[in-house]
């Protein structure tokens, strides 16, 4: 997905609520360096790759690399201590596949990139509506899963890969390899997620060598980048990876919930829609 003028002010945004942790006397230079690299930026660029080259411009100052570490302990820490409840709420529904499904797309509004203003009781309110809402085609992505023969599941942020976690017990694991990012941005989900959470005990977990809020592939490692030549399908979850992944020539299920309106206006829903899109029916 390329980046519409509209994503200008949340590149923004990220700066200003940065600086906080920026000695003041640094703070305009900061300003004034984002503004001129996205007065310099090719609207072609996905936002992912926009909002990496600001946080180098920001982490010069800071001397933060993961700049949102304890965000991403506590959201690790909350869902796991939620973790029996949620499974006991798959395990008793009709169709566990269907509702682990929804959890985990309901898992992809832990997000500091996109929704800023994120807080613990947004969680509950996401789960209660994901359970009852219409539209979310488990049948459609539970076909391909059993058709397809080497499965990539990209993952997006840390709290989220919780959820994931119970829908990929759900799943024939064997044939699935979960993907994290390869250095700190944003609250994006790293190799030491995946142990936290116990992830690696479940399947294999593969980095993909990147520092950018999605996947681009020219930005990934050689290793990661077999991984995915190999699979037949990509289960992709998050807004990041929807913005970077949404044009390649792949079969790409993305699972998402979409937080805000340019995003909306790109697939074609309303923000706050749960989506589970293949990206073979994507029209552009």
């Amino acid at each position: 997905m390329k980046t519409y003028y509209e994503c200008i002010p949340c590149f923004l945004n990220q700066t200003v609520r940065c600086l906080k942790d920026v000695k003041p006397q640094y703070r305009e230079e900061i300003v004034r360096r984002v503004l001129h690299k996205i007065g310099d930026m090719d609207l072609a660029t996905s936002p992912p790759e926009m909002v990496t080259e600001v946080f180098a411009i920001i982490q010069e100052y800071t001397g933060k690399i993961d700049y949102y570490a304890e965000a991403k302990k506590h959201s690790n820490e909350y869902i796991l201590n939620m973790y029996d409840e949620l499974s006991q709420i798959i395990y008793n529904s009709e169709d566990p596949f269907d509702t682990a499904l929804r959890l985990a797309i309901a898992g992809n509004i832990i997000d500091f990139g996109a929704q800023h203003n994120f807080s613990d009781e947004m969680i509950h309110s996401k789960i209660d509506k994901v359970l009852v809402a219409d539209g979310i085609d488990s049948a459609m992505l539970k076909d391909k899963i059993a058709k397809a023969e080497n499965i990539l599941y990209v993952g997006d942020n840390a709290g989220e890969i919780v959820f994931d976690k119970l829908f990929l017990e759900h799943l024939p694991v064997e044939k699935i390899t979960y993907a994290v990012r390869g250095e700190a941005v944003l609250n994006d989900v790293l190799m030491e997620d995946a142990e936290e959470v116990g992830l690696t005990e479940l399947l294999s977990v593969v980095s993909n060598g990147s520092a950018l809020p999605g996947t681009v592939l020219k930005h990934c490692s050689e290793e990661f980048k077999e991984v995915f030549n190999k699979a037949d399908l990509v289960i992709s979850k998050g807004q990041g990876n929807y913005e970077t992944m949404s044009g390649l020539d792949k079969h790409i299920i993305f699972l998402l919930m979409i937080k805000c309106p340019v995003l909306g206006r790109d697939i074609g829903r309303e923000p706050g829609s749960f989506i589970v899109l293949d990206n073979k029916d994507i029209v552009k």
